[in-house]
This record gives structure tokens, C-alpha cells and sequence, in this order.
């Protein structure tokens, strides 16, 4: 036997007078890059076509045996489903198996089909070593080969695992380079806009005033009292919302005026773009684009009472290591959770 399987050896490299089926891959060529979704086929060929398709004959010659046999004619590809049925000699069968391209051959047409009737066409759908056990043992049991299966696992093993690697090297690499553009994009300035905000004007509309329409008079600058956070921290049960919370003075709400507006409805001196807050909204007070002026009512005070506390633990004592999250809970239409951003902006800028 060894010396049958020593006339194969001279014609494993692959001349090019020999026939299609011995020339083998000679070439060098880098090597392929397997990702996820790469197919097993393509992973068991080592990422180039499989050899022609030869008969039965053609590799019997191969291994020194060119005598005519019965079936000769028959193609590989079917004589690799039954080799013991069409080379009854068990040494002669291990001869012809044991050639390069007829190891392809079990692997393209005997590997490949039981792999796809389990689902498995891509490296993703073969997973990892402790992935999709059941659908693997099956292709094992189904090969009855310990060669066949151990070359196919471990070449799709290593494969994956190659991908998967490169995948999570990517989305490194993704990520780097996404919190590095943070850094460096530049914002977009809007001339005058800062201004605006910073200087944006004060008024307020007293009650109680004899002489004035509705009892009510519009007065320039800050009140002199602005509502305390004791007034404005008043959460009433459900029976008394309609009951007048307690106050005292007679300050009815704020107004804060910006001469450019503001980031929700869009500064005058801004580029317009499609998705404007204010042309989607409601019919309230403050839909009108570019509204210059939003109205601070005690429940928005009252986020800011709680943001300032917050930030003052946070960046003035240090008692907190970052800042405290808060989410405003409102229903849009008259403006209150609008005003709650521009007012929190201009207080912050402050």
C-alpha cells in the first residue's frame, strides 16, 4: 500500500500538462477575509472554486490504477455520497479519498448539503464553539466520518472566530472615531444668538391693580418678589386641582423676551430646516414661529428650583460626582413645558 500511495506523490503539485483535476492551487494569493455573514462553502474552500468535477476513471489514474472498472464513468460528485459502492477495494477506496481534490469533494458535496437541510449557510448561523449544538451534531451523526467532521469544525471555528474578532474590532474602531468626531466638530454659530438669550428681557403682569382692564397691569423688568420655592413646591391631590394653590403677593406670571427667540422655535438669524418644532405644534400661546417671548408660570419656577439645587450640589459643594438626571412630565399645548427649556437655558447662562 505504501508503494501505491507513493505514485501518487509526483502529481500532487499539479503540472500544467496533467489533466483539470491535478492542477492544483499553486498560486499565491492573499488570504480570504472572513466575516459573519461569509458562507460555509466558501470557508471550506478556503475562499476559491471547487476543482472540476471528474469521473471515477480520471482518479483511479491519479493513484496508478488505469485499468477500466465498472463505472468509471461516474462523476465524483456522486461517487463521494457511496465511495463503497463504486471502489469495493478498501485500499484502493483510501488511496482515492485520501487525494486533495477528492477531499474537496467530500466537503463541497457531502459537508455542504447536511450543513444547509440544518439551517447553516453563513458563519453567523454556524456560531461558536457552544452555539447551535444540536443542529451540528446532526452533521456529525450525518457524516459518520471523524476526518470529514473534525476538518469541518475546525475550519469553521477558525473562521468565525476570525470574524468575530474583526467584528468587535470594527465597532472599536467605529466608536473610537465616533467619540473622537465629538471633539472635534465644530458647533454652529448663530450670530447673535447667545446675545439674545443672555439679554433677553423681563416682565410681568401684576393682579389686583384697581383701574386696569381685567384688574391686571403688564410691568417691565423682575418682580420684586418672585415666587419662593415653598409657594411654587405644591403638588395637590387629584380633588384639588381645581382649588387655588396658596400664594401670596399679587404676581399672575412672568414673561421672558428674546430679541432673536429661541433654540424651539427657531432663531431669527437661523438657516431654516424642515423639521420645525414650532410649525409642527399646536395652536397654543407660543406657536408661532420665532416667538420671542415665553411666559414662566410658578410650575416652571419650580423646575428650576430643582435644577439649581441639583447643579449647586454637583458643581459648586461637589457633594454629587456627576449631575442629576430630571425629566419634565407636562402635556404640550399652552406653552408651560415649552417655557421650561428657554427659561432653564437663560438661568444656566447666568
Amino acid at each position: 500500500m505504501a508503494e501505491r500511495n507513493q505514485l501518487a506523490l509526483p502529481n500532487e503539485g499539479g503540472g500544467a500538462g496533467e489533466p483539470p483535476l491535478v492542477r492544483a492551487r499553486v498560486e499565491s494569493v492573499p488570504g480570504p477575509r472572513w466575516t459573519l455573514s461569509s458562507r460555509v462553502k466558501d470557508v471550506l474552500l478556503d475562499g476559491v472554486p471547487p476543482p472540476d468535477n471528474v469521473s471515477l476513471s480520471e482518479c483511479l489514474e491519479r493513484v496508478g490504477r488505469d485499468e477500466r472498472v465498472a463505472n468509471g464513468n461516474i462523476k465524483m460528485d456522486v461517487v463521494i455520497q457511496r465511495p463503497e459502492l463504486f471502489i469495493p477495494d478498501a485500499d484502493l477506496r483510501e488511496m482515492v479519498l485520501s487525494l486533495p481534490e477528492c477531499q474537496t469533494y467530500a466537503l463541497v458535496y457531502r459537508v455542504v448539503p447536511l450543513l444547509r437541510r440544518k439551517g447553516i449557510t453563513d458563519l453567523k448561523q454556524w456560531g461558536g464553539a457552544d452555539e447551535n449544538t444540536d443542529a451540528k451534531r446532526a452533521v456529525k451523526d450525518g457524516l459518520a466520518n471523524d476526518w470529514l467532521w473534525n476538518t469541518t469544525r475546525g475550519l469553521l471555528d477558525s473562521a468565525f472566530n476570525v470574524a468575530k474578532d474583526a467584528e468587535e474590532r470594527e465597532k472599536e474602531r467605529i466608536e473610537r472615531e465616533r467619540v473622537q468626531n465629538i471633539g472635534n466638530v465644530a458647533g454652529k454659530v448663530i450670530p447673535g444668538a447667545f446675545e439674545s438669550v443672555v439679554n433677553a428681557r423681563w416682565s410681568h403682569v401684576l393682579s389686583g391693580e384697581a383701574g386696569m382692564p381685567l384688574g391686571m397691569r403688564v410691568v417691565g423688568g423682575l418682580p420684586e418678589n418672585v415666587w419662593s420655592y415653598d409657594e411654587v413646591n405644591h403638588s395637590p391631590l387629584p380633588l384639588e386641582v381645581d382649588r387655588q394653590s396658596p400664594r401670596s403677593g399679587n404676581l399672575e406670571i412672568m414673561v421672558l423676551s428674546s430679541e432673536g427667540a429661541w433654540p424651539y422655535t427657531q432663531f431669527k438669524n437661523e438657516t431654516a430646516y424642515i423639521d420645525n418644532n414650532a410649525e409642527v405644534g399646536s395652536d397654543g400661546v407660543l406657536s408661532a414661529q420665532r416667538s420671542e417671548g415665553v411666559y414662566i408660570r410658578r410650575e416652571v419656577v419650580r423646575v428650576w428650583y430643582i435644577v439649581e439645587k441639583a447643579m449647586g450640589a454637583w458643581y459648586i459643594k461637589r457633594k454629587l460626582v456627576k449631575p442629576k438626571a430630571c425629566v419634565v412630565i407636562s402635556t404640550p399645548g399652552i406653552g408651560k413645558s415649552f417655557a421650561c427649556g428657554p427659561f432653564l437655558l437663560h438661568q444656566l447662562l447666568h
